[in-house]
């Protein structure tokens, strides 16, 4: 089995990147939290976590921590924190003006690999509130349904009510986008978990930018993404600045 599910994680790290996995050590999801003194609830949701991770993504990392050290940490700002999505969201700081905002997007991240980054690109910044984008891969994973992409959440969220207890977090919900129309039922799915989640929970918002993305037939707009019709363009991006930036103050 483990063998199984390293060869899906190089599966996708080549496909969302179209790079080589980091020949850095290899750590269980839940041996990295039980180096931390997060609460037990929170190392027994860590705990039965079947996901084995590369730090693919860790010279990103490291590239943001030089970036803090040479200009200093931001605090109590705005943190948007997921995956390419946000990465690729280069005009985010105007787009979404006067709002202070850190973008941490990295990769082609997945939920479990936000968690597992949260003590260096979450926690330090100590921000007034964080927006997630995460879910977009990690429905290319198929162990990683609906339900454990769910959790993966909710043990953000307590990371966050640990040692954030005052931060506000707001989920996008996962977008729609023509090159993975096949995983839209595992993403409409988790996007219910989430919110169903969110409204049950203080100081968790959720953001639904789908309903625009759709054009009038119930179709996904084509001409709102890049050619490889899954990340966005600037018309897709000022849809989501439209929505998320109302979100946002009327919150903070």
């Amino acid at each position: 089995m483990k063998y199984i599910l390293i060869s899906v994680f190089i599966l996708i790290s080549v496909f969302s990147r179209g790079q080589n996995e980091s020949s850095l050590p290899v750590k269980s999801f839940s041996e990295h939290f039980f180096t931390y003194t997060a609460s037990n609830y929170i190392k027994e949701l860590a705990k039965d976590m079947d996901t084995t991770f590369f730090n693919r993504y860790e010279n990103e990392i490291l590239e943001f921590e030089k970036e803090d050290s040479v200009n200093g940490i931001e605090k109590g700002k705005v943190l948007f924190a997921g995956s390419s999505s946000f990465r690729k969201w280069k005009n985010i700081k105007k787009d979404l003006f006067p709002i202070p905002v850190i973008n941490r997007g990295f990769g082609g991240s997945t939920m479990p690999e936000l968690d597992y980054y949260f003590f260096r690109i979450v926690k330090p910044y100590k921000p007034e509130a964080i927006v997630v984008y995460e879910g977009d891969n990690d429905v290319l994973a198929p162990f990683l349904t609906p339900e454990v992409i769910l959790k993966s959440f909710i043990i953000f969220t307590e990371l966050t009510k640990q040692y954030l207890p005052e931060t506000k977090i707001f989920f996008v919900s996962i977008k729609p986008s023509p090159s993975r129309l096949e995983f839209l039922p595992e993403m409409k799915k988790t996007n219910k978990l989430i919110k169903d989640y969110c409204n049950k929970n203080k100081n968790l918002y959720y953001i639904d930018i789908t309903k625009e993305m759709f054009d009038e037939n119930g179709t996904i707009r084509e001409d709102i993404f890049l050619k490889d019709k899954l990340h966005m363009n600037e018309k897709g991006y000022k849809i989501w600045s439209r929505i998320i930036k109302p979100e946002l103050l009327k919150h903070i």
